[in-house]
Formats: structure tokens, sequence, C-alpha cells
């Protein structure tokens, strides 16, 4: 995982250096968030190499997820923004049918697994005047998160990480205090959706109907509900 948390330290950095002059003259602010993320899986089907499998669902559990946003302010309410979440959180199979016993195995086994997800994208802000404390916005962004696993399968195998391309599109509220208006408070809802490309792509390994590959891409898309302090510098 070394390699990965370098990629996304040199990306963020570049990102930040190339931020638009007219930003760069305003202000920066930082947002740190915590939320709750659902959702996240895709169906496969019931044949794989051997055409005996039942299928099922490959499903991502909800769990707590937090990181952070930078905010470069430019005009009349736009900002570009980059940020960091991580999710850490099991992933699972939810069986069509449930598989035939086997000794000292679990058909429900699931295994750990983090997502760090980095975004470069932008929000707009709805404001009439820079007096304004309450804003409500909304935002996007692109980026890539990295799946990085850490188990091993009931057959025995150790999933490899892998980093995906990412699309997310977010709206919220925010209100600011003082007269300055340097600290704040935010609610967000953002969607996110992440494609494992096409291609024979790995899946998963179970001593019941042995190793999956499917043809053809699938998306994976989740929701985030966060809370955060804004911090206007």
């Amino acid at each position: 995982m070394t390699r990965h948390r370098s990629f996304i330290a040199a990306l963020t950095l570049i990102a930040l250096t190339a931020a638009p002059v007219a930003a760069q003259q305003r202000r920066i602010e930082l947002v740190p968030e915590f939320g709750y993320t659902f959702g996240g899986g895709f169906d496969f089907p019931s044949n794989f190499f051997t055409g005996i499998a039942s299928g099922g669902k490959i499903v991502l559990d909800d769990s707590p997820s937090f990181g952070a946003t930078l905010g470069f302010e430019g005009r009349r309410g736009t900002y570009f923004t980059v940020s960091y979440v991580y999710q850490g959180t099991k992933i699972g199979v939810d069986w069509n049918q449930t598989p035939p016993p086997s000794s000292g195995v679990d058909p429900n086994f699931k295994g750990d697994i983090g997502l760090h997800k980095v975004l470069f994208g932008g929000r707009q802000e709805f404001i009439k005047s820079s007096e304004q404390k309450l804003r409500p916005y909304i935002g996007g962004g692109l980026g890539f998160v990295v799946l990085d696993p850490n188990f091993v399968t009931p057959r025995g195998t150790r999933p490899s990480s892998q980093t995906d391309f990412m699309l997310s599109l977010n709206g919220g509220l925010r209100y600011m205090f003082g007269e300055e208006k340097r600290f704040g408070l935010q609610g967000d809802f953002k969607g996110s959706w992440f494609w494992v490309p096409s291609g024979d792509v790995f899946l998963w390994c179970d001593p019941w109907w042995g190793c999956s590959a499917v043809q053809g891409s699938r998306t994976i898309a989740q929701g985030t509900v966060s809370a955060g302090a804004i911090i206007k510098f």
C-alpha cells in the first residue's frame, strides 16, 4: 500500500500547486469531514469457470468514513477543491443460493478492505453577497479510488490492490459564523461511482464454486452523508 499512498500524496501536491492564480490570491479553506457511507456492490452471473456457480452479489458493508477537503476560492461563490476520504469496511458475497456445506468454512465470510478516495473538482455556492451566512451549494469531482483488500479468502487467495476511475456529485448546506465568515459548519450528501474496467477481472475465490471472473465493466455506486467544520485562511 506504500506505493499507493505515495501516488495519492504526489497527485494531491500537484493539484495544490496547480490551483488557479486567481484562487491563490483569495482565501483557502480546510474542511475536515466525518460521515457514513452506504451502498456499494454489483451482481455477478451464475456461471464462471465451471459453469455451476450459484451467482450472487459482491457487497461492501455500510460503514463510517472520514477525510478532508481543501478549497481554493474563486469568483462569485466558486471553489476549486481537492478531497481525500477513507472508508474502512468489509466485503463479502450475498449468494443467490446458499453454497453446499464445507467443513470449517463460513459461506458468509467477509474480509476487511480499505477504500482511499481522491477527488479533484469544484463547488458552486448560491449566495447573494459575502455577508450571507446560510449557503446552499452543489459540486462534483473526478478522481480515483484505491481498493486495498487486507484478507485471505476462504480458498486461500489474497486479493491485490487496484486503482479505479471515480466520479462524484454532491450538494449540501453551509452556515458561516462571525463578521469575517472564517468559520462554519457544513452538511453534505455525496453520490459516488467507480468502475471496475472491462476485461477478465478477479472478484472472489471460495471452496464451493472456485475462482470467479467476469467479462465487462462493473459500476459500484455509493452514497455518503457527512458533517464538516469549515476553516478559512
